[in-house]
């Protein structure tokens, strides 16, 4: 471990690694989520409530991120707990495909009891090694060019998640076919063989990569660097609305897919392509939001996005099995949400970085992800629960396809509504007022200005095209520049 590099190269190499690596991570968590985790729950004969239970684990998972935050501060050495704990969190996923090899077919309960000991192992771990990597990120991007950075990197992740999504629903279509015989459980044994192997080439640039710390070593004990954050304003307020928010979105996000594939009888492939049609609109939202947050700020993108991210699910009420809501109203449903999260997301993460100071800024990481993760894992298990609970046709919607679904997404609307009026105690030093913000995005010259007109060359020209704070860092594909002084 090293400090800080003054050589730029090193730096631009570091920040390149980072998005290789991130390339095969994000394999690795596509064929291991997304549609594919509820989709072979589901083949497992899986309950609406145990669905819950398995998206609820990840977020439950975020208390070993205080745990995470500790190593770090007392060590300083953020690149070997991402390692270790990283590398045996990934590895948890080789158990779970040899029970489903040798058990599926026989006893899908007992394979689906083993899945959920085995995804909580793994979530516990891969929490561990999550709030060091925000650590080491922090460290490593420059400010001045967060907001393209991780636009740049998104957008890229969100390619391949396009990419590994389409390929994987239509895989698991053409298994169905092609082996009649075969249980379903075998397609998914695949996917997550190849998701494994994506991983251990991820670890490899991990290994690679650079970890850049600072010369000033926190004065600070471990107990007051712990208590910092619950007495920072700017960070509790931002802390308030973030768990409510969690709670309330979770309330209904696990179960879209499930409506999908259940109640709609889609199929994988078809639920496949809808996913493609939101991770585009994402892939456009990072591109956008990223180069906008730069010169507009984040809170304001967050209030917009929000605000729109409140109206979603009502308006999955109104959808059913139609020719017309299949492939009119949900694919833009999907659209819509896409390009909203991608703005909320990045966003949110950018203004976490920006509130966290430089020294002790894994706490501020591990206290967001832990309690934002409760709120959501108690969001996920509350929705779960109250869709058991309520009968599959509910009268009060009968103007439309009758679901116990859509009732958690219209209580889960109205949650995102109450958890939005806590933003308005949100602040953020820099960035622009809210209807300012409004004003910029309205304009089309600005638009024009601060994008580019060539959107494919985008990322890879120099900051001065496009009328943004000019950065040394930017473009990363540059070489032979001399040190920083």
């Amino acid at each position: 471990m090293s400090n800080r590099p003054v050589n730029l190269n090193t730096i631009l190499s570091a920040l390149r690694i980072s998005i290789y690596d991130g390339i095969f991570a994000q394999s690795f968590a596509v064929l291991t989520g997304s549609i594919f985790l509820p989709a072979f729950a589901l083949a497992l004969n899986a309950t609406d409530f145990q669905i819950g239970l398995l998206a609820s684990i990840p977020f439950f998972a975020t208390f070993s991120q205080l745990a995470g935050a500790y190593f770090v501060e007392k060590y300083q050495n953020r690149k070997v707990i991402v390692l270790f704990s990283a590398s045996l969190a990934r590895a948890i996923w080789l158990p779970i495909i040899i029970f489903s090899f040798f058990l599926a077919a026989r006893e899908p309960g007992r394979v689906l009891r083993y899945l959920i000991i085995c995804i909580i192992v793994y979530h516990l771990l891969a929490a561990l090694s999550g709030v060091s990597w925000l650590s080491w990120m922090s460290l490593l991007v420059p400010e001045e060019i967060r907001g393209r950075y991780f636009g740049l990197r998104n957008s890229i992740l969100g390619i391949l998640t396009i990419t590994m999504t389409v390929m994987g629903g239509y895989y698991l279509d053409w298994f169905d076919c092609a082996f009649p015989d075969s249980p379903r459980s075998r397609a998914f044994e695949i996917i997550f063989l190849l998701a494994v192997i994506f991983a251990a080439v991820s670890i490899f640039f991990l290994t690679r990569q650079t970890e850049i710390t600072t010369n000033n070593r926190p004065d600070a004990g471990l107990r007051t660097r712990f208590l910092a954050p619950l007495k920072d304003k700017s960070f509790t307020h931002f802390l308030r609305f973030g768990t409510l928010w969690s709670f309330a979105v979770n309330f209904a996000s696990p179960f879209f897919i499930v409506y999908m594939l259940k109640d709609l009888q889609l199929s994988y492939t078809l639920v496949s392509v809808l996913t493609v049609a939101s991770a585009l609109a994402d892939l456009t939202g990072m591109w956008a939001w990223g180069h906008f947050s730069d010169q507009i700020g984040n809170r304001p993108v967050i209030i917009i996005t929000a605000f729109f991210a409140c109206i979603l699910p009502l308006l999955w009420i109104f959808t059913n099995d139609s020719f017309y809501s299949v492939f009119l109203l949900i694919p833009l449903l999907h659209i819509i949400g896409g390009f909203v999260w991608a703005g909320f997301n990045l966003c949110a993460v950018n203004l976490l970085f920006r509130i966290a100071p430089e020294n002790g800024n894994s706490v501020y990481f591990a206290f967001w992800n832990f309690l934002n993760g409760i709120t959501a894992g108690l969001g996920a298990l509350a929705g779960g629960l109250f869709a058991s609970l309520v009968p599959e046709s509910p009268g009060f919607l009968s103007f439309t396809t009758a679901s116990n679904l859509k009732v958690v997404f219209l209580i889960s609307a109205v949650l995102r509504l109450l958890a939005f009026l806590q933003i308005k105690n949100v602040r953020e030093e820099k960035g622009v007022g809210l209807v300012r913000a409004i004003r910029v995005l309205r304009s089309v010259r600005s638009w024009a200005t601060m994008m580019g007109f060539h959107p494919a060359l985008h990322f890879f020209l120099p900051a001065h095209h496009f009328a943004q704070q000019k950065s040394p860092y930017w473009p990363l594909w540059q070489r032979n520049r001399s040190k920083i002084q």
